[in-house]
């Protein structure tokens, strides 16, 4: 591995052995600085200072990069730089990436980097400043650090928390990893864990939900999703290639996330590459877990890493997406006594999110609540949350089973999956509890016949439910760079169908840029459709009516549609038709 190679082996790394072959230190003295590092001292380049003259070891950076940069001294220059220009990157960005903005002209800026191999630092840089990196200087951390403060000040610098500014690794490694992975460590892949650290650390600052590891016939690729869809990323894709992007390096970052997995207790075997295997990570930290799933494929191992914050900070439901006669519907609904509330939608669809948001709003002090979740994605203070063990023979419908001896008033179940889980879920609801669930169905009717197909007799399907939902996430249009546009005929066609008030002067629709990452969208909201369980709805399922009949019922009865709300988001400058016909089904058009 170019650059890589670790302390300790035969090779010398590259800045020893260019400052050994210039004569600036000799064989005693490396011993001795090997020995420093070996102790813990934590910077290598202290170290060395210890040893030559700055000048020196800057000039051995330069060296050790391929002079491709320039070696800047910024304290003794910092006349020359534009101050306002060093404060488009807030201070915490500065000091965690060891990065200083040195100058700007139009959409282009000048940095200063100890480590311009930092594809990660590049990044931040770039997404907060908004301009595109487009000469890079080599400086010292030390010197760094000195103008950071100066430029910036005291007061700036003290508000910044130091468990905010990581140290970071003196090599020339493919990233700057800011998270740090528990477990073991003799793998023997000290440059494989940088670049999965760097690969980890680009999904947290990207926000993404995902990060999916997949082999090909003689490569491997990378990619991300956010906001639903998947990305590829540029400064990823350049680490791998510099590292010879190939199977060997695609087998060594799976086994390093499988060694990583292990050491949160489920073990996931090296040797074994032909049956799937799950795992997880936890980064203490920032109480984030990773959860690793691998696959067999015809090329190799597949893998995907989903990102769950473990808590659930502040969801509340005006945030998620409602119209205002929608929101205030299902705040009235949510507040009943007893009953069964069903949210519908595919994996990923925000459902949790909204039974989350639920479960905050209606807990209290007065009342006690419990989750059977598989997995538990976020803590959520006051709840009783358990998470099935199939292993062990804890299911969804035997937690239901001892969760009513613990005399609950409001009961969430992850999601009814079989019939068991279903019988168990309507007699909770039927003995006088809020039972909260999730199902899979296209739409709010249609959970209807799912019941039914699960064993729920119609009678008690009427007896219990008081809602069901069907919810989709519609990606929203970055502020940033959002502009009018002309939509299709087809689209004002629906909005008039509708009948959706809207102003063909107020469609928009985001540009891209590089907030939004060129995309031009920025977040998600949901789009909801709500089915309630009126006198009406009820009489008609006991007659064992068509799902159409329910629907043209429920709609003369106020509820939109899963394409009526996304046709409403339209209309309100929030998103796209692109999303609307995405995400809808589109013969309901």
């Amino acid at each position: 591995m170019k650059n890589l190679i670790p302390f300790g082996k035969s090779k010398e790394p590259k800045l020893f052995q260019i400052l050994l072959d210039g004569k600036f230190i000799n064989a005693k003295q490396l011993k001795e600085i090997k020995k420093k590092i070996d102790d813990g001292e934590p910077s290598i380049e202290d170290i060395l200072l210890n040893y030559i003259k700055p000048e020196i070891l800057l000039q051995a950076r330069v060296d050790e990069f391929g002079k491709k940069f320039i070696p800047i001294t910024l304290m003794q220059n910092i006349e020359r730089f534009d101050e306002e220009a060093v404060k488009l990157l807030p201070v915490q960005d500065a000091l965690k990436y060891r990065i200083a903005v040195l100058q700007r002209k139009g959409q282009g800026i000048a940095v200063a980097m100890v480590n311009p191999h930092d594809d990660l630092a590049v990044h931040i840089v770039e997404k907060e400043t908004g301009c595109s990196i487009m000469a890079k200087y080599l400086c010292l951390a030390a010197d760094l650090e000195k103008f950071i403060k100066k430029v910036y000040g005291k007061t700036a610098i003290e508000s910044v928390e130091p468990n905010l500014i990581p140290q970071t690794p003196d090599d020339d490694s493919a990233s700057t990893p800011n998270v740090i992975f528990p477990g073991n460590e003799a793998d023997g892949l000290v440059g494989i864990r940088h670049i999965v650290d760097a690969i980890i650390q680009k999904a947290i600052d990207k926000g993404a939900s995902d990060i999916h590891i997949e082999p090909s016939r003689k490569s491997m690729g990378i990619r991300y999703r956010m906001d639903g869809i998947l990305y590829d990323d540029p400064e990823i894709e350049a680490i791998l290639e510099r590292e010879k992007k190939d199977k060997a390096l695609h087998n060594a970052i799976v086994n390093v996330i499988k060694n990583r997995s292990g050491a949160s207790g489920k073990d996931m075997r090296l040797d074994e590459r032909e049956k799937p295997q799950d795992g997880r990570i936890y980064i203490p930290q920032r109480d984030l877990d990773l959860r690793v799933s691998v696959i067999p494929s015809m090329h190799g191992e597949s893998v995907v890493i989903r990102l769950h914050n473990r808590e659930v900070g502040e969801f509340t439901l005006d945030k998620l997406g409602f119209e205002p006669e929608d929101l205030d519907k299902f705040t009235r609904l949510i507040k009943l006594p007893y009953g069964m509330i069903l949210v519908s939608g595919p994996t990923g669809s925000g459902k949790t999110t909204t039974l989350y948001s639920v479960m905050q709003l209606i807990n209290s002090p007065t009342k006690k609540t419990i989750s059977i979740e598989d997995p538990i994605e976020y803590s959520i203070p006051g709840v009783i949350q358990a998470q099935t063990n199939a292993a062990k023979g804890f299911t969804f419908d035997q937690g239901l089973r001892a969760f009513l001896r613990h005399d609950p008033d409001i009961i969430m179940v992850g999601e009814i999956r079989d019939e068991p889980t279903a019988s168990m879920s309507v007699e909770a609801a039927l003995t006088g509890h809020l039972v909260l669930t999730t199902i899979h169905a296209n739409d709010a009717v249609s959970t209807i016949p799912r019941l039914r197909e699960l064993g729920v007799d119609q009678r008690i399907i009427t007896s219990t439910i008081v809602l069901s939902m069907a919810q989709r996430l519609v990606r929203k249009i970055c502020e940033n760079c959002k502009e009018h546009a002309r939509f299709s005929t087809r689209l004002y066609k629906a909005m008039n169908k509708f009948n959706v008030d809207y102003n063909p002067e107020k469609l928009y629709k985001g540009r891209g840029c590089p907030i939004c990452k060129q995309t031009g969208y920025s977040g998600r909201m949901a789009i909801f459709e709500l089915l309630e369980m009126t006198f009406e709805m009820k009489e008609l399922i006991l007659k064992g009516t068509t799902t159409d009949e329910m629907e043209e019922l429920a709609r003369t009865q106020g509820m939109k549609t899963l394409l009526h709300d996304s046709l409403i988001k339209v209309a309100r400058g929030i998103t796209t038709e692109e999303e609307v016909w995405r995400v809808t089904l589109l013969e309901k058009a």
